[in-house]
């Protein structure tokens, strides 16, 4: 894959200034990364511009990691707290239900998994971590739906596509259920994602009290399962995860 040469460039800017013990200006970043002046001063004029680097001393003009480049690490350290936190959970969770475990979350009205767990002898084929799927017809998804303070937004964007015969298709219909999820705390997909599946799932809310994901369970479907024994398990470890997190409620 061909690299593009001024986003290469404005990673390295970013790099040799947070990493850097000594206030830079142009003519060092320019030296020290062998880039033209002309290069490296256009670069640093737009992450100024667009709050990642910050003019930290006007007379020498020197640079410094703006608030847009903090707020971006203090992001992926959220990410990686949950991830870290999580993991025994999500493990324990597995091995309580023997089930599969996932965790996942919201990206651009999609699902993408983050977390997960299988049982020593797995019986389904599971999504991977990094797959991407609907959030209308999944428990993960739909515990994420129910919780997220932007709910009317994302349930707008979305289109209901038919999965199964079972898989919501109406909005009215859809709401309804985020309704029930939200009185009982977890959601269930009962053939709704896949014909020979369920799900059971429940939302992790961070340190502001606000979903930032969900962990869920899937199994094959089958007559009688008992889906209060299993929630409850589930809601625990959604529990136990929020309060690693920071979350008071």
């Amino acid at each position: 894959m061909k690299i593009n040469r001024t986003a290469k460039r404005t990673i390295e800017i970013l790099e040799l200034i947070a990493s850097s013990s000594e206030e830079l200006t142009l003519n060092d970043i320019a030296t020290r990364l062998e880039m033209p002046k002309t290069s490296a001063f256009d670069i640093l004029e737009t992450l100024v511009e667009l709050n990642m680097l910050y003019i930290k001393e006007h007379r020498l003009k020197t640079y410094a990691i703006g608030v847009k480049a903090y707020a971006i690490g203090i992001a992926y350290s959220k990410t990686s707290l949950l991830l870290n936190s999580a993991n025994p959970i999500l493990r324990q969770l597995s091995l309580q239900t023997g089930h599969t475990a996932f965790i996942a979350k919201e990206n651009n009205g999609k699902l993408i998994f983050t977390l997960k767990h299988e049982p020593t002898k797995r019986i389904i084929a599971t999504p991977e971590i990094g797959d991407e799927t609907y959030l209308h017809s999944t428990a993960i998804g739909k515990a994420i739906l129910a919780f997220s303070p932007h709910h009317e937004e994302l349930i707008r964007k979305l289109q209901l596509l038919p999965l199964t015969e079972h898989t919501i298709t109406s909005k009215v219909a859809l709401k309804s259920e985020l309704q029930q999820v939200k009185v009982k705390g977890y959601a269930i997909s009962c053939r709704e994602h896949e014909e020979h599946t369920m799900a059971i799932a429940a939302p992790i809310f961070d340190y502001n009290g606000v979903v930032s994901s969900s962990i869920g369970i899937v199994s094959l479907y089958k007559e009688g399962y008992d889906v209060e024994q299993d929630a409850q398990l589930v809601k625990e470890a959604a529990y136990k995860i929020s309060r690693l997190l920071g979350y008071q409620g």
